[in-house]
């Protein structure tokens, strides 16, 4: 789950559908009918502050999901569970500090991108 107005959000999304061949994740925005139940379904207070993966019915959040998602799309990007390595707390914090500014950086989106009939594929 990813937020839907965060270009930064956007960028991951589209390399998971570029490297994501198997159509292993199913994709959601935050912010849809359907995220919105997830969310509940699985208690998250505060959504916007972290990307969210649902593996099953396990909630991987900041750090966690990044590296949950890396270690799926296989090699080169799985080599990325080297970072598990330091502690979560750090990894964590460097997450948030990008997550807070991730809009200042990156910017919003103000429209939907249209979708690939194979780009539609990886979302729910």
């Amino acid at each position: 789950m990813f937020d839907g107005q965060c270009n930064l959000c956007h960028f991951c999304v589209q390399f998971i559908v570029r490297f994501d061949k198997q159509i292993t994740f199913k994709l959601c925005p935050m912010q849809s009918d359907k995220g919105e139940r997830l969310l509940k379904a699985h208690q998250v207070d505060d959504p916007l502050s972290s990307m969210l993966v649902i593996d099953n019915n396990q909630l991987y959040k900041q750090s966690d999901a990044v590296l949950f998602i890396a270690t799926q799309l296989g090699f080169p990007f799985s080599s990325a569970k080297v970072f598990k390595l330091l502690p979560k707390g750090f990894r964590d914090r460097i997450y948030d500090w990008l997550g807070r500014n991730r809009y200042r950086f990156f910017g919003k989106q103000t429209q939907c991108k249209l979708l690939t009939e194979r780009q539609k594929q990886h979302f729910l």
